[in-house]
C-alpha cells in the first residue's frame, strides 16, 4: 500500500471513529461550543481503535494530523468547512529529553521538562494575499517557511513579477516559542541539564509560564539557523499536559511500593533516615535530623480566603571552614527528588530569581532562575554571605510567600517557587569568636535571618576523643572507598517522593495541645514590659511544618504528641544555641533573627540618658572619655562594647559628633 492510500485509508478511519466512538466530542467541537478551536482526542483510545493507525501517528503525523482534520471536514453537518485543531493526549512515546536527538526527526514524541522561558507571541502569516502591481490582480500563497514571505512567481493574468503584499487581507495565526529544560530529578550530580526549543501556535499560546512542569506531545522537527547555518531541533507542539498536581519525580513500580510500605513499618525508621542523611559526614545529629525532616516537608494548606500557608522547612548553617558544610548541601541536592545546587560568589539576583531576556527577534521574554526551577523542590544556596546584598534581597519574598514577583523590561509576573531552602555561610570574621554575641558574627540582615525555620551554629572545637572518632571515620572512607548506607540513597529518595506525594498528615487535638502549651510557657516569661520576646507566632508555625514532617516520615496520617515534642526539642536547641542573651540569662527572638536584643536596647537607652546628662554640665556637648567612665563605673559598659553603642547610634542619627571628642544628641 502506498502512502497515498494509506492517508485515505487514515481519513476513512478517523471518519468511522468520529461518527462512532467520539459523536458527542465532535458535536461539541463544531455545534455545542462554536468559539471550541480544538478536538482532544484521548492516544489510548484511538490505539485501541485502530492499533496500526495508532503506530502510523507516531511515524508520520503531519499526514495523519491532516487526514483527521479532512475527516473532520466531511462529517461536518453544517458544511461550515471548520479549521479546528487535532490534538492527541497522553500519547505513550515518552521519550526524555537527552536522548531525543536526530533520529527522531520527524516523529511525534512526549518529552517531560521545567518551562525555562516563554517569548513574546507574535502572528505568522497562514495564507498571504498579494496585488499584481500591473494589473491588480489578487492571488493567494499558503506560507510554508516561517521565516519568509512567499510571494507569487509569476501574476496568471499578465505575467507581472511585481507584487504587494496586502497585510490586512491575509490570514494570520498566533504563534510563541518557548524553551523547556528537562526535569531536575532525571539530572545526575554535575551534568548540564538539555533544553529544547518548542513551538506553540494557535490555542496554545499564553498556556506556558516559566517554572511550570509539564508533558509535551509534539513532532520532532529541525530548521537551519540563518547566521550560523546550522540546524537545530525543536518541538512543533500538539498538546500540552501539567504535571504540577502529580508531583511525578519518580516512577515507583509496585516492588518499590511494596518496599517503601514494609520500610515505614519498621520502628526504627526516623533513626535510619537521619543516619542515612549525608553518612560520609561523621556528627552532627541535629542537624541530620532537620535536613531529613526538611527532605519530607510539612503540609501546605490553602485557607479559604485563598491565603496559602507554606510547607516547605528553610534552614540555615553557619559553620568554621572544613566542616563539611558544603559537603552536607552537595549531598542533599543530589538526594532530593527534585533539587538545585548553587553557590554564594557565582549567583546573582536574576540567576535565583528570574531574569529578562532579549528574545532573537528583539523582545523581551522571563528566563526562570534557581528558586522558579526548584519549586516543588530543594534549592541548596552555598556561601550566602557572599552574595551581593541587592542579590540576598531576592531571597526574600521567595523564603516566606514561596513567589517570585517580576517588574522588568516591562513584564509583570509572578512565578511559584515553592521550595525549600537549604543555605550554608561562614561566621563574618572566618571563624566563631565565643566572646562575641552569634548575631555579630553573622553577615546577614535581620530579614533574611527570620525567615529561616531552624538555624544551626557549628563551631570547629578541638577534643581529643571525638577528633580520633573522626580520623578514624576519614581514614576508613579513605582506604575502603565506601560508606555504609543504613538505607540505600536510591531507595531513600523514591521512599521522600513517595511521602511527599502520599502522605499529608494532619494535627490531633494531643499534639495541639503539646504545641500551645509549649508557646505559652515560653511566653509567659515575658509577660512584663521589661523581658525580652522569647518566641513568636513564626516560631510556632515552623514547629508545626517540623512536627507534620516527623509524621510524614512514618507515613502517618495523623500528627502524634511525639511528633510535636521531637519538634519542640529540635526548635529548642536552636534557640539555645543562638538566641541565648548571657546578660538576661533568657532567650530572646531578637537575638536569633539578627536584630538588637532586649538587652542591648535597654543599654542604648541608657547611653542616650547619660549623653543628655553630660550635655547639660559641660555646656551642650558630652565628652566622650567621660561617658566611657561613666557607662563603666556605673553600668559595667566597657569601651569596646560602648564604641559599638556609639557606632549604632551615629548611624541610625540620634546622635552625632560636632567636635573630635565631643558627643550631642539630635
Amino acid at each position: 500500500m502506498n502512502s497515498s492510500e494509506k492517508i485515505n485509508l487514515t481519513t476513512t478511519k478517523f471518519e468511522e471513529f468520529f461518527t462512532t466512538k467520539y459523536k458527542d466530542k465532535v458535536y461539541d467541537v463544531l455545534e455545542k461550543f462554536p468559539d471550541e478551536k480544538s478536538l482532544i482526542i484521548e492516544y489510548p483510545e484511538w490505539e485501541m481503535f485502530d492499533p496500526d493507525q495508532a503506530d502510523l501517528l507516531l511515524d508520520k503525523p503531519e499526514e495523519v494530523i491532516n487526514a483527521a482534520k479532512t475527516a473532520l471536514k466531511n462529517i461536518d453537518p453544517l458544511m461550515k468547512d471548520a479549521d479546528i485543531n487535532i490534538r492527541f493526549a497522553h500519547v505513550t512515546n515518552i521519550i526524555p529529553l537527552k536522548v531525543l536527538l536526530s533520529k527522531y526527526i520527524g516523529s511525534f514524541v512526549s518529552a517531560d521538562g521545567i518551562i525555562r522561558k516563554t517569548d513574546e507571541i507574535r502572528p505568522r502569516i497562514e495564507t498571504g494575499v498579494f496585488e499584481c502591481r500591473g494589473c491588480m490582480r489578487l492571488h493567494e500563497v499558503e506560507q510554508t517557511n516561517d521565516r519568509h514571505v512567499m510571494e507569487p512567481s509569476l501574476c496568471s493574468d499578465c505575467g507581472g513579477r511585481s507584487f504587494r503584499l496586502l497585510e490586512g487581507e491575509s490570514k494570520y495565526i498566533d504563534t510563541q516559542t518557548a524553551r523547556m529544560q528537562e526535569p531536575l530529578e532525571n539530572l545526575s550530580g554535575g551534568t548540564e541539564p538539555k533544553q529544547m526549543l518548542m513551538v506553540l501556535e494557535d490555542d496554545l499560546v499564553d498556556k506556558l509560564n516559566p517554572g511550570d512542569k509539564v508533558r509535551i506531545t509534539g513532532t520532532l522537527k529541525t530548521f537551519r539557523e540563518e547566521r550560523s547555518g546550522k540546524f537545530k531541533n525543536y518541538i512543533y507542539v500538539n498538546y500540552i499536559e501539567p504535571l504540577e498536581q502529580e508531583f511525578e519525580e519518580l516512577s515507583l513500580s509496585e516492588e518499590d511500593e511494596k518496599e517503601i510500605l514494609e520500610l515505614s513499618k519498621d520502628p526504627d525508621i526516623y533513626n535510619k533516615i537521619i543516619k542515612s542523611t549525608a553518612p560520609s559526614i561523621k556528627g552532627y545529629r541535629e542537624v541530620k535530623e532537620a535536613i531529613a525532616l526538611q527532605l519530607f516537608g510539612g503540609s501546605a494548606k490553602i485557607l479559604e480566603d485563598e491565603t496559602r500557608l507554606r510547607g516547605d522547612i528553610h534552614i540555615l548553617i553557619v559553620g568554621d571552614p572544613g566542616i563539611g558544610k558544603s559537603q552536607i548541601l552537595k549531598y542533599v541536592s543530589k538526594l532530593a527528588p527534585r533539587s538545585i545546587y548553587t553557590s554564594g560568589k557565582g549567583t546573582t539576583g536574576a540567576g535565583l530569581t528570574a531574569a529578562a531576556v532579549r528574545d532573537e527577534l528583539g523582545g523581551w521574554s522571563l528566563e526562570a532562575g534557581a528558586l522558579v526551577l526548584g519549586d516543588q523542590g530543594n534549592v541548596c544556596v552555598d556561601e550566602l554571605d557572599k552574595m551581593r546584598a541587592e542579590d540576598r534581597s531576592a531571597l526574600h519574598e521567595a523564603l516566606e510567600q514561596q513567589t517570585v514577583s517580576i517588574a522588568k523590561a516591562g513584564i509583570m509576573a509572578t512565578l511559584n517557587s515553592r521550595c525549600s531552602v537549604l543555605a550554608a555561610a561562614n561566621p563574618k570574621f572566618g571563624r566563631f569568636d565565643r566572646y562575641k554575641t552569634v548575631a555579630d558574627q553573622i553577615d546577614l540582615p535581620s530579614p533574611i535571618l527570620s525567615r529561616f525555620d531552624l538555624m544551626f551554629i557549628i563551631e570547629d572545637k578541638p577534643n581529643v576523643e571525638n577528633d580520633r572518632e573522626l580520623a578514624k571515620h576519614i581514614l576508613t572512607i579513605h582506604k575502603e572507598n565506601n560508606v555504609n548506607y543504613e538505607i540505600e540513597p536510591e531507595l531513600l529518595r523514591k521512599y521522600i517522593a513517595y511521602a511527599r506525594k502520599n502522605a499529608n498528615p494532619k494535627l490531633t487535638d494531643e499534639a495541639n495541645e503539646v504545641l500551645e502549651e509549649f508557646y505559652v510557657s515560653m511566653r509567659s516569661g515575658a509577660v512584663d514590659e521589661e523581658a525580652p520576646v522569647p518566641i513568636t507566632a513564626r516560631q510556632l508555625e515552623a514547629i508545626i511544618r517540623l512536627a507534620e514532617a516527623s509524621a510524614k516520615i512514618r507515613l502517618k496520617e495523623y500528627v502524634e504528641p511525639e511528633d510535636a515534642e521531637k519538634a519542640i526539642k529540635l526548635q529548642q536547641a536552636c534557640l539555645k544555641e543562638v538566641g541565648y542573651d548571657p546578660e538576661t540569662g533568657k532567650i530572646d527572638i531578637d537575638k536569633v533573627e539578627g536584630r538588637t536584643p532586649k538587652s542591648d536596647r535597654d543599654k542604648l537607652q541608657v547611653v542616650i540618658e547619660v549623653i543628655t546628662e553630660l550635655q547639660s554640665e559641660f555646656e551642650g556637648n558630652a565628652p566622650i572619655n567621660i561617658l566611657k567612665q561613666r557607662m563603666l563605673e556605673d553600668y559595667d559598659v566597657g569601651e569596646e562594647k560602648l564604641n559599638q553603642m556609639i557606632k549604632n547610634l551615629k548611624s541610625r542619627g540620634v546622635i552625632f559628633e560636632p567636635n573630635a571628642g565631643k558627643l550631642k544628641k539630635v
